[in-house]
């Protein structure tokens, strides 16, 4: 038994080798032929370049176009399948108090209204605008304070807490975030991923909307990636791009 295993470990190790010579020469050119078939589009001052997966030095991440498509695409906060022109028809009541940029406050501290406010049935079901989110913000607190810039008259620019009560943020891929206020329950947890149809809350009466005189709505906002909040009618409203179609149309260059 001894004698034979110096024999079978030879044999052992020129199988190794072997193996080792086939991939080298057949199936590593293949899977370079593979990666070679990969076009990753990057920004080099200001204009777009072609790079290839061997140019990469650390570690990316790629999206298909398919991918941008699919999640860039926005719908109801209710999942009612209208579209953002009829949820604007249906739900906001007041165009000169409802709608982004109205005047808040009063004369000595003026400010706007960073968000649109449609009104719906208290205990409403919410969910995200998109079909893939992660929540970055969750408050449970229905007194919750947020600060909000306003303006003195003389000019000068402070800011002042205006009270939210619970609210839900969730981000999408595009790097959009939407804020929901107002809400009598949340239904989510921090840093939790959500898809189009998971119910995030329900609309209610907390927050400074108790002492408004309003029935209960959604306070809805869009923010960036600085926080600064925009007119949803500045995105929701724009027909839906499609990343597939401009590749079809580009030369692609290696560099």
């Amino acid at each position: 038994m001894n004698k034979k295993s110096p024999g079978f470990i030879r044999f052992f190790i020129y199988g190794v080798v072997l193996l080792m010579v086939i991939a080298d020469v057949f199936y590593i050119p293949y899977l370079h032929r593979k990666l070679n078939n990969i076009k990753i589009l990057d920004v080099e001052s200001g204009s777009p370049v072609v790079l290839s997966p061997f140019s990469l030095k650390k570690e990316t991440i790629l999206l298909t176009s398919d991918f941008v498509d699919h999640f860039s695409k926005y719908k109801s906060p209710f999942n009612d399948g209208l579209t953002f022109n009829e949820l604007i028809k249906k739900y906001i009541r007041n165009r000169w108090a409802d709608h982004y940029g109205c005047m808040r406050g009063t004369r000595e501290k003026k400010r706007i209204h960073e968000g649109i406010d449609l009104y719906v049935p208290e205990n409403t079901p919410v969910y995200p605008l998109n079909d893939f989110g992660i929540v970055t913000e969750v408050n449970d607190n229905p007194h919750y304070m947020v600060k909000a810039k306003y303006t003195q008259p003389d000019g000068t620019v402070d800011s002042i807490k205006i009270e939210y009560g619970k609210t839900v943020r969730i981000l999408y891929p595009e790097g959009i975030e939407s804020v929901y206020t107002h809400l009598n329950d949340v239904f989510v947890t921090l840093g939790q991923e959500v898809n189009g149809n998971t119910e995030v809350g329900i609309t209610g009466l907390t927050g400074n909307i108790r002492n408004s005189g309003k029935p209960s709505h959604l306070h809805m906002e869009l923010r960036d990636a600085a926080n600064s909040s925009f007119d949803p009618r500045n995105r929701l409203r724009f027909d839906q791009g499609s990343v597939s179609y401009f590749l079809k149309h580009l030369k692609i260059v290696n560099k």
